[in-house]
């Protein structure tokens, strides 16, 4: 490991970017356990302080890729990929996925425990706090998967390596490149994404790494504390990202008559309380905003995806969805079938 953390941390003059090659032998001694731990957070540092290129980021994914257990390819899902260091504000994705997956278009769902420098409350934590079991054998995971159209997977649970560097990731507290790394290793091979950024300088990165890494269709938003959720009170950039090019677009959410404001911040038992509301087909007035974040983005997606014909389209099928409890009538299948004893995990 010596020689890869002085080749990117001798500063600004002296360091330089790895291969792709260099890369690919960096990532099985830390995915086999052969770096230590100082050795890890010295070379995550170093990457973060150099910034990183494409290469080095493609050869993580592919090792990290290898290290995963083999699960089945669903290429027709779509997959989430928001903010691992957790969220402070409600999970409009859970909904949205949950109302998506009622007409039949999979939807994959992952994350771990939250992570610094944000420390929110991460998408497991909030699964489990609606009922639902997430330690799951592959196979059981698959079979739920394949009856609902939607799964979450954990990243500690499914690429090793993951669980190994956690500590070092906590105790860095800051986030490196293995965050983007993670949200895109993409286990059961989907085709279709919807990634949250933080900053536009992640944007660019991804434009070039998403079409290397199997994705056919990707939008990259810059959402709520850096999710794949789009507020309603202002207009987001979009990247649309294909094999063949990029394309970006602002979306106001006033061009289609959505109206409200900032979601507020608030923690894990209000989370999951406006979560049971929202999915069971609540209407009244306190929760009217979070709704219309879930009718929004959800609307969105379907439209992008080549599932409604146009946005007005999405938008009124979502809302039909949710007032008739479809969100909630998957959530109870989900609820039902990954906590039965035959789909528990036996180890």
């Amino acid at each position: 490991m010596k020689q890869w953390i002085k080749a990117v941390g001798t500063g600004r003059t002296g360091s330089r970017d790895l291969t792709y090659d260099e890369a690919v032998a960096v990532a099985h001694a830390i995915a086999r356990g052969e770096s230590t731990d100082a050795q890890t957070a010295a070379f995550l540092m170093a990457m973060r302080m150099k910034g990183e290129a494409d290469e080095e980021m493609m050869g993580f994914v592919d090792v990290f890729r290898k290290y995963s257990l083999p699960y089945r390819s669903f290429s027709n899902s779509l997959n989430c990929a928001g903010p691992y260091d957790g969220r402070q504000y409600f999970p409009v994705t859970i909904p949205v996925s949950l109302l998506i997956a009622s007409v039949g278009f999979p939807q994959v769902l992952h994350g771990s425990q939250s992570l610094p420098p944000m420390l929110g409350i991460s998408l497991k934590e909030l699964l489990e706090g609606i009922g639902i079991q997430v330690e799951l054998e592959a196979r059981d995971w698959e079979n739920i998967f394949m009856s609902l159209h939607i799964g979450f997977i954990w990243t500690d649970l499914i690429c090793p390596p993951f669980g190994r560097v956690r500590q070092v990731r906590e105790q860095i507290g800051l986030r490196t490149f293995f965050n983007t790394v993670e949200k895109v290793i993409n286990p059961v091979h989907s085709q279709n994404l919807m990634i949250g950024v933080h900053h536009k300088t992640a944007m660019d990165h991804l434009i070039h790494l998403l079409p290397r890494s199997g994705f056919e269709t990707a939008y990259i938003v810059q959402g709520i504390e850096g999710s794949e959720d789009l507020p309603i009170h202002k207009s987001s950039v979009i990247r649309k990202v294909t094999p063949w090019g990029d394309e970006s677009n602002i979306i106001d959410p006033l061009t289609f008559g959505f109206r409200g404001d900032p979601l507020e911040k608030c923690g894990k038992d209000e989370q999951i309380g406006l979560l049971n509301r929202v999915i069971q087909g609540d209407d009244s007035d306190d929760i009217h905003n979070e709704r219309e974040h879930v009718v929004f983005n959800a609307g969105l997606r379907l439209y992008w995806f080549d599932k409604v014909g146009s946005y007005e389209e999405g938008f009124q099928l979502a809302r039909s969805l949710l007032q008739r409890k479809e969100a909630f009538k998957i959530l109870d299948k989900w609820r039902d079938l990954s906590n039965k004893s035959e789909f528990r995990s036996h180890g």
